[in-house]
């Protein structure tokens, strides 16, 4: 198992004050296929789950995830124990306009 986590609050370097919603671009540039289980934490506890599949060679995109200008964690578990294969792109967005991308290197990992 693999975690990637983002954290934003209202003043850390991830400012969860602009963020409306995010979107997550998930890559899996590997040859073996996987699961990601994503949750979405926020001050009353959890507020999105979600579980995709990523094929080998495959994108899959997750939209809207709605944290509306309130701290969030976003928590993205694989079942494969090795990220280096694992590709994210979270699109920040306010208003439906994107106003920043981060990367699984800006995240906390563990393997």
């Amino acid at each position: 198992m693999s975690i990637l986590r983002l954290v934003s609050n209202a003043d850390g370097p991830i400012n969860s004050r602009c963020i409306q919603s995010v979107d997550l671009e998930i890559n899996n540039s590997g040859e073996v296929p996987f699961e990601m289980l994503i949750h979405g934490y926020g001050i009353e506890g959890l507020f999105y789950i979600g579980l995709i599949h990523a094929g080998a060679d495959e994108w899959v995109g997750v939209h809207d995830i709605m944290t509306n200008y309130s701290p969030f964690e976003l928590v993205l578990v694989t079942n494969i124990n090795n990220l280096a294969h694992t590709g994210v792109v979270f699109k920040i967005k306010n208003q439906g306009m994107l106003i920043a991308e981060y990367t699984q290197e800006d995240t906390m990992r563990e393997n």
